[in-house]
């Protein structure tokens, strides 16, 4: 509660949703508002969050009968609806084909457009080099890792000499 009061929303690798449930359902699920009672009304703000943002989402759609991205889709969709303009992504790629990635990547990029601020954490390279700037942490997990390796833009990473990452951004 406390970090949507900032403005800030999470969405985690793992998805949050109740499979029996419409995409609508899930996101107004914990809201202590009138509003979510009046479930034609908050179908139409996720139709309007979903057309201002450029999402094909069903509001009346089961969470069971929904894609990978789709069900992505109603975590993101559920945290603006609670007027995040801050959005933390962990591992949003996690089981997205190479197509659903690029849509990710551009969708974010309209997000950001829009006055959104994004924070990614994420391996994959395609989602990296999309960054506008990079916060690299290693060498290794646990107790291992957690140094700063590097911070700055993608093309000031590729030569630095203490990242893990840079040989692989080599084109």
């Amino acid at each position: 509660k406390d970090a949507f009061r900032y403005g800030i929303g999470m969405i985690h690798q793992h998805f949050k949703l109740v499979d029996v449930f419409s995409a609508t359902e899930n996101i107004i699920l914990g809201i202590h508002e009138q509003e979510r009672y009046n479930l034609k009304n908050a179908e139409k703000r996720v139709s309007e969050i979903s057309e201002r943002y450029g999402f094909e989402i069903d509001p009346q759609k089961k969470i069971y009968n929904m894609s990978v991205s789709e069900k992505q889709t109603v975590e993101i969709v559920k945290v603006l609806y609670r007027g995040a303009n801050i959005l933390i992504l962990d591992e949003p790629t996690d089981g997205l084909h190479l197509q659903d990635i690029q849509s990710l990547i551009a969708l974010l990029d309209e997000m950001v457009e829009q006055g959104n601020s994004i924070f990614v954490i994420e391996h994959s390279l395609d989602v990296l080099k999309a960054a506008d700037y990079v916060v690299e942490l290693g060498p290794g997990g646990g107790s291992e890792g957690g140094c700063l390796l590097f911070a700055g833009l993608v093309k000031e990473l590729k030569n630095c000499p203490t990242s893990v990452t840079a040989p692989y951004l080599q084109d």
